[in-house]
């Protein structure tokens, strides 16, 4: 983790780098192909709103998103070279980046953190997530980071998705909330704030109920899978959530291929880092994202891209 003298040092240093004259014309820069999900998915409102506010305000396409199936597509699309960047899950991206500068991709800025989260009809006698055992629930799109995230917790709390529960998989993110409207599914599982799948259930008649690793599992699971972290979901993130809520989790990050030219690079970090507090009025989960949260977060300043990195 850096300290905040690094990490002050390092906000300078990338200030300095943004006033150089640029190694390309902005008319001759192609916009970032930037990976996201499926429709109804976390990442692809992220990476549709970001592009919406990054293209306005640079008058021009500076990034375009590509609709995928979530983080495991990602990341097969960017080690083949069809996309620039990716939205990628946290611990996934973690995974990755332990191998060092050996995997070939780079931290090109963070996007949030993710705790995982079962939703519940308010009414359910559910209380705990082994409640859920043997009962059908919801996990999400298969190639997805929700569904890494929720293989790592109930396996933490010594419990398989596949064998413990009837895991209803879909195509499309869109499809998960309905499920559980209809009476289909008795619970669904999410992750982090803002999440659409989360937001349409707890608006739904009758409302949603929230339900996070018991205080006591958590340290399971976080020596079983020491990625994750300890997060506590905010009062108030959705209906239905009084009071914080402890859960595990991981920041996601927008990874690039290391040889991203510095040029679309550059111009992708400079205008995120300008618009960070629009990004954030329009999606308050973004709020994470940050050139600070970005420095902060980097388990190592050698996975940055250089584009955050130059030497001064």
């Amino acid at each position: 983790m850096s300290t905040p003298t690094s990490t002050r040092r390092r906000l300078l240093a990338f200030a300095a780098a943004l006033a150089l004259p640029p190694l390309r014309t902005r008319a001759e820069t192609p916009p970032v192909l930037l990976g996201t999900s499926t429709a109804g998915g976390g990442f692809a409102l992220y990476g549709e709103t970001l592009e919406r506010i990054l293209n306005r305000r640079s008058g021009r396409a500076l990034v375009r998103t590509q609709r995928t199936r979530g983080t495991a597509e990602n990341l097969v699309l960017l080690r083949e070279g069809k996309i620039d960047a990716a939205l990628i899950q946290g611990t996934a991206a973690g995974e990755l980046l332990a191998q060092g500068p050996a995997s070939g991709l780079r931290i090109l800025f963070a996007m949030y953190p993710s705790a995982g989260l079962l939703a519940v009809p308010a009414a359910s006698s559910a209380r705990r997530l082994e409640d859920l055992r043997g009962r059908p629930v919801v996990f999400g799109v298969r190639a997805s980071g929700l569904v890494t995230l929720a293989r790592q917790v109930f396996d933490g709390i010594g419990l398989d998705i596949e064998r413990d529960f009837e895991a209803i998989y879909v195509e499309q993110a869109a499809q998960s909330p309905r499920l559980m409207i209809e009476g289909r599914a008795d619970a669904l599982w999410g992750a982090g704030e803002g999440w659409p799948g989360f937001v349409q259930v707890a608006q739904a008649p009758g409302g949603a109920r929230f339900i996070g690793p018991a205080r006591e599992q958590i340290p399971r699971i976080l020596a079983r899978h020491p990625l994750l972290q300890a997060m506590d979901v905010p009062a108030g993130t959705y209906p239905g959530i009084e009071v914080p809520l402890p859960s595990v989790g991981s920041v996601n990050w927008i990874l690039a291929r290391e040889d991203l030219d510095e040029a679309r690079a550059g111009a992708f970090v400079e205008a995120l880092h300008a618009a960070a507090a629009e990004l954030a009025a329009a999606l308050p989960q973004a709020a994470f994202s940050t050139l600070a949260n970005t420095l902060a977060s980097a388990p190592s300043p050698e996975l940055l891209h250089p584009v955050l990195r130059r030497p001064r």
